[in-house]
């Protein structure tokens, strides 16, 4: 004889709203892609700013040269 099963036990699982981990661990990597799109595209036109120059884009190692202007004593209007 097979064990009966007086009542229905379910389970729930832990959820906020609609989502729940199965959902999370679903759309993180999609949601990573857009998020890592989008911080390009923020480097991309921020890049003539001088604000984001000088505080992000000159210190970026190897690269941070890129952005950082030096006149010759020749070339300065003075």
């Amino acid at each position: 004889m097979s064990g009966y099963i007086k009542n229905v036990v379910s389970k729930t699982a832990p959820h906020v709203g609609q989502i729940n981990p199965t959902t999370v661990k679903k759309w993180t990597p999609i949601l990573g892609l857009w998020g890592g799109a989008a911080l390009f595209g923020v480097f991309t036109f921020t890049e003539h700013w001088p604000l984001f120059q000088q505080t992000f884009f000159q210190k970026i190692p190897y690269f941070g040269d890129y952005w950082v202007h030096t006149l010759d004593p020749e070339d300065s209007p003075q």
